[in-house]
């Protein structure tokens, strides 16, 4: 389990995805990325330290993310960013630059756990949100298909 405030930078996800041999060469337009944390594991087990905080994407993260036109980011923790920002002047800026900027959407709260004990690391995502008018997030059933 990472700790809350460490950031994932693009030497972490290029040496994840080496040891998941997948190219930088295969990630596509339109396709997700998704990060596991394990701080997933917290949730409703040890909600203080939950909320407190949470590893995740920055801004390095998020340019990797808009140059390889990407559509999608998520994690197994409640903004994909990492909370607290390192540079403590900045709150939340991966939001910002991905989802309002770009449209780049965010899905939060995701559990990997059989994914990860397959070793299914490329997979078909499939999200279909509950139509709410007005709204700016939606609840789901998100599938992976391997």
């Amino acid at each position: 389990m990472m700790d809350a405030g460490q950031e994932i930078t693009v030497a972490d996800l290029r040496a994840c995805m080496q040891r998941q041999n997948i190219q930088e060469s295969d990630v596509k337009p339109g396709d997700a990325a998704l990060f596991h944390t394990g701080w997933g594991s917290l949730w409703m087990k040890n909600n203080d330290r939950y909320n407190a905080g949470e590893p995740g994407i920055g801004l390095e993260v998020a340019r990797w993310v808009l140059d390889k036109d990407l559509c999608l980011t998520g994690a197994d923790t409640w903004a994909v960013e990492v909370v607290p920002n390192p540079d403590k002047s900045l709150a939340f800026p991966v939001h910002g630059e991905l989802q309002t900027k770009h449209g780049i959407l965010n899905h939060e709260n995701l559990v990997f756990d059989d994914l990860i004990a397959d070793r299914k690391y490329q997979f078909v995502f499939i999200f279909t949100p509950a139509p709410i008018k007005g709204a700016t997030g939606s609840n789901g059933c998100p599938i992976a298909i391997t």
